[in-house]
């Protein structure tokens, strides 16, 4: 049986290349961000707060591309999953949820020396009863692996043993600047 050009490109494809409209990026090219990551944010509800939740990005041979999934959320209920693009183009990485035409998406660098990534997230806040708001942050992702000691994950106020810790992480993604928060 001869094999059309459409059937040679998915084929490729699935050998270990990323789709187009994810970078086009190849598996052994980038098996240095798979793993799990401890994601930092502030937190949208309580003033002076942050947030940690795990993230953990690996390969999927089904899609043939980056995933991402979140765990060890508070919020269990917003969790996301997505794929991860990384075109060559820009220098960053893109961790995007698509769900029932709703979009969530995180920009961050290309990691440090440390294995460290940040950037911005934006999203929707939920807000009072069925209202959502858009918002974006700063965000780091911290190879979990690099911390020592307990991992710190949920709301982390100013009183938690983690907090001068991840607050740093947050103000380095901007004081760089990795990410730029034009102000109003």
């Amino acid at each position: 049986m001869k094999s059309t050009p459409a059937k040679s490109a998915a084929a490729a494809r699935f050998a270990g290349i990323a789709p187009e409209e994810l970078g086009s990026y190849g598996r052994a090219a980038i098996s240095w961000i798979e793993g799990d990551y401890v994601t930092v944010r502030p937190s949208f509800s309580v003033p002076d707060s942050l947030y940690a939740y795990r993230t953990t990005i690996s390969w999927s041979e089904e899609r043939s591309h980056l995933v991402f999934k979140e765990s060890e959320r508070i919020d269990a209920a917003f969790t996301q999953e997505g794929n991860v693009s990384i075109p060559h183009q820009s220098g960053y990485i893109y961790l995007v949820t698509s769900k029932a035409g709703q979009y969530r998406m995180v920009i961050i660098s290309r990691p440090t020396i440390a294995g460290e990534m940040f950037g911005i997230v934006t999203t929707l806040q939920s807000g009072r009863g069925t209202h959502l708001l858009p918002v974006s942050t700063p965000i780091a992702l911290v190879p979990a692996k690099s911390l020592v000691g307990e991992i710190g994950f949920g709301l982390i106020d100013k009183g938690h043993a983690h907090h001068v810790r991840y607050r740093n992480l947050i103000d380095r993604a901007v004081e760089e600047p990795f990410a730029l928060l034009i102000p109003r």
